[in-house]
């Protein structure tokens, strides 16, 4: 077999091998051989239908179960319940962790218009004009990230 021949079954054993690869994975092979293209009405798969993964160690978790709930609902049925509303747009401030601290406080304490000073996952400093201050410890019991409720899970008054 001369050079020409070698390079060509080379070729045409690789093209194969990746069709087999693609294909174990799910994908589509790609159009080969000179001037080939995708069939018409096919397309790769845009960015938003594929679905997207993160590490396990970058996804946020809910909370353990046996998690003390306090406010604004104390138990996980409540929970559930809660975030099944916020999912049906209903009381959007209960994704933000700032601002459930700050309700809290405001019902809790009587606070009028309390501040965050300091805000990490699920932990929020507050200070209230008056001086007082509060640190407010929250977690996602039913589903965490960006669509999940916050609740208070502990709270200290300065």
């Amino acid at each position: 077999m001369d050079g020409a021949k070698a390079r060509a079954v080379g070729g045409l054993l690789t093209a194969g091998v990746l069709t087999l690869l693609l294909a174990a994975c799910g994908g589509a092979a790609p159009p080969s051989g000179p001037g080939a293209s995708a069939p018409s009405g096919s397309a790769a798969p845009s960015a938003t239908s594929r679905t997207q993964q993160t590490s396990p160690t970058t996804v946020p978790q809910a909370a353990p179960t046996g998690t003390p709930l306090l406010w604004p609902v104390t138990d996980l049925a409540a929970a559930q319940d809660l975030q099944t509303k916020v999912d049906g747009g209903a009381q959007p401030w209960t994704l933000d962790p700032e601002e459930v601290a700050i309700s809290y406080a405001t019902t809790t304490y009587g606070w009028t218009d309390p501040e965050p000073t300091s805000t990490t996952p699920g932990s929020v400093d507050l200070t209230d004009p008056s001086g007082g201050t509060a640190h407010v410890t929250l977690v996602q019991p039913v589903r965490a990230g960006p669509t999940g409720i916050w609740v208070v899970s502990a709270a200290t008054r300065g």
